[in-house]
Order: structure tokens, then C-alpha cells, then sequence
């Protein structure tokens, strides 16, 4: 934590000789824009019921001129994670499962197969990545993923777990002594919710989301689906590119609940302003207590947060990552602020950027 600490304030004596606050966020934000070279980027910092600021800039697709608008899509990567323990914070409260449910309770079959590193896997553990289950987040280990058949994408994502069960365990945490976040453990996570909740993850969101949120939330590339959307950007063969709507990369829809995602800045406000009104205690679809031990339940890394605190300021942080977008969410709980940062660049130019805009916004209010 002291180094989380450490970091944020190294950070914030860079970026703040840089930016002035004289300049508006939009001037700043489209001035990190230009800098980094990245098409588009988008922000918005709340209140629990309040917009206090949101811009949107550039573009939707790289050397073109189709500007970015605001309610246009994003991939929000590795965030997605927070919505699926917020799914499993739910079924927690309704008695189907509990955070101490072990994996292998819920898939009894599967008992046999397991190493023996992965016996007691419970849906905390998973969800918070206190697990030796491997990571599957570089472009080289989803590609060694096999191809699972099933009537049903449930099925698939068994098969996924029976084989992540077969896999020699990650020990990185162990030699390191950090977090490290694993797609598989998320995906093995969401196969336990499935089990108890009767259907697939994709319902469970339907379910417990988008439906009392009024939000709507898809998955994969946006513009697979819309070929309006906003197109995701990398650096392959030596130049920056947009991937086209046929590209090769597609997402794998087994690993969606880990990070797969794609929502609009709107409704990613307001799933936020969800959390922010649980964390304060107003009424919400979930209990302060479960909110509580989403965001700051086990230290550094809870249910699908970071988390820390800042001159006695508890936050909560994000970053989705993705190979083609970018994205970071944060939470500062006792002064009622949100900030939602996007782009659509997975380099590490996006990364930079959405960092750099995210560190302005944070300091502006943490200090005022």
C-alpha cells in the first residue's frame, strides 16, 4: 500500500507542472489527446446523482474524420471484472452462494481432476485473485485456449474450468508477493454463479444489471455488432492501426465474464453512481456491507477493486485493460466522486493517456 501511495504522488508531481487548472479538463483532456497521438478519448467525474463534468474527443477510427461522440461504446476490458462481482455480491445477498463457497462444492465432478493447488478455490478467492490459477492475459495464452464445444455457453465455460483445473498453477504471487490478475480465475468465478444461478453470465447480467440499472451492456469489439462504433487500435507489424469489424481478433465469448465488456459513458455512470450510492449508504440494489466488501474487503485487491487510502480518502480503482481499448474507473468514497476515463487504444500510449487524465482528476478533487 505505501507504494501505491508512493506512486500517486510521484505521479501527480510530473503531470501537475504539465496541465494547468486554468485550462478547462476538455482543453486537458484533448491537449493528452494530441500528446499521446491516440483517436479518441472520453471522461466524466460524478457525484453519486450528479454529472460535474464529462467530455468527448477525436475520433472513432484513426486517420479518419468521424468524431467520437458521447454515447458511442467502449471495451472496457479488465473493468469488466467489477461487474461481475457486483453479479455475485447479489447472489450472495439472495442465499445462493456464499463468498466462502469453495469451487469444487459447486462442481463436485470435478474433485478428481483437480491439482491438488486448487482444492480449496473459494469465490472470494477467485474474485479477488488470491489464487495460484494462471493469469491468461497475454495475446499468446488465449490463443493456446482450446476450442470448447457445448450446447450452451455455460457448458463451455465448465469445460473451460475442468481444464484450468488441469493446468499447472501460476506462482508468480507467490515470488513476487503482488496481485496479479487472472482471466481464468474470473471466468472459473463466473461458471460457479452460473451453477447456482440457473443460467448463463450473460443472463445474470441481464438479470442483475441492466435490467434494475436501466443500463445496457454488450460484449466484445463494438463494432462487431456496430460498424458505427468506435473501432479498437494497436500497433502490430510495426505500424498503429484500427482493427476492422471482420478482424482476426476476436474475442473469445467463454472469457467475457473476465473481460469483455463494451458500454456507453452514460450508463457506465451510472452502474458507478450505483456503487458510489451504496458505498455512502443511500438506497441501492445492493447493502452498504456488501458494497463495503466489494471495493475494500481484503487489502490492495478486494472484489474486483484495487484499493487504498490518501490522506485518510479511501479509493477504489480500475484499470481495464484490453489489446485494443483502454480504460480506468476510480472511486474517491468520502468525497462522493467518481471518474470514468475511456479510449479507444490498447497501446501504451492509450494506457498513458487514460492514466495521465485519470491522475489530473483525481488530485483536482482530492484537493478541492
Amino acid at each position: 500500500m505505501r507504494l501505491l501511495r508512493i506512486k500517486f504522488r510521484l505521479l501527480t508531481v510530473i503531470l501537475l507542472p504539465i496541465f494547468s487548472y486554468s485550462q478547462s479538463f476538455d482543453e486537458i483532456a484533448d491537449s493528452i489527446r494530441l500528446t499521446r497521438g491516440i483517436p479518441g478519448i472520453v471522461y466524466a467525474v460524478f457525484t453519486s446523482d450528479t454529472v460535474l463534468a464529462q467530455g468527448v474527443f477525436g475520433y472513432k477510427k484513426y486517420k479518419t474524420k468521424d468524431s467520437m461522440r458521447i454515447n458511442d461504446r467502449f471495451n472496457i476490458g479488465l473493468n469488466t471484472a467489477a461487474f461481475t462481482a457486483y453479479i455475485a455480491g447479489k447472489m450472495v445477498e439472495n442465499g445462493k452462494i456464499k463468498w466462502t463457497t469453495k469451487l469444487l462444492d459447486i462442481f463436485p465432478e470435478f474433485k478428481k481432476k483437480a491439482f491438488p493447488v486448487y482444492k480449496n478455490l473459494t469465490l472470494s478467492g477467485l474474485l479477488s485473485n488470491q489464487t495460484r490459477v494462471p493469469l491468461y492475459t497475454e495475446l499468446d495464452d488465449l490463443s493456446r485456449i482450446p476450442n470448447f464445444e457445448g450446447p450452451t455457453m455455460s457448458a463451455k465455460r465448465r469445460k473451460f474450468t475442468l481444464y484450468m483445473l488441469g493446468q499447472k498453477p501460476n506462482m508468480s504471487n507467490v515470488v513476487s508477493k503482488k496481485i496479479s490478475f487472472s482471466v481464468a480465475g474470473y471466468v472459473m468465478a463466473a461458471s460457479m454463479l452460473e451453477r447456482v444461478g440457473g443460467k448463463k453470465w450473460e443472463g445474470l447480467v441481464n438479470e442483475f444489471i441492466n435490467i434494475p440499472l436501466k443500463i445496457s451492456i454488450k460484449y466484445g469489439w463494438p463494432n462487431q455488432t456496430d460498424t458505427s462504433a468506435p473501432a479498437g487500435h494497436w500497433s502490430q507489424g510495426g505500424y498503429f492501426h484500427a482493427e476492422e469489424p471482420d478482424t482476426w481478433l476476436r474475442p473469445n465469448p467463454v472469457l467475457y465474464p473476465a473481460h469483455h465488456i463494451n458500454i456507453n459513458l452514460s450508463d457506465y455512470i451510472r452502474f458507478m453512481q450505483e456503487n458510489l450510492k451504496g458505498l455512502l449508504g443511500k438506497k441501492a440494489h445492493l447493502t452498504k456491507q456488501t458494497f463495503e466488501y466489494l471495493h475494500y474487503g481484503i487489502l490492495d485487491y478486494a472484489m474486483g477493486w484495487n484499493n487504498g487510502t490518501l490522506n485518510d480518502i479511501s479509493y477504489s480503482f480500475h484499470e481495464g485493460r484490453s489489446l485494443l481499448f483502454n480504460c480506468r474507473a476510480v472511486i474517491l468514497k468520502e468525497k462522493n466522486i467518481g471518474i470514468i476515463v475511456m479510449c479507444n487504444s490498447g497501446d501504451k500510449d492509450g494506457r498513458g493517456a487514460v492514466l495521465n487524465l485519470t491522475r489530473i482528476l483525481e488530485t483536482y478533487y482530492l484537493n478541492n
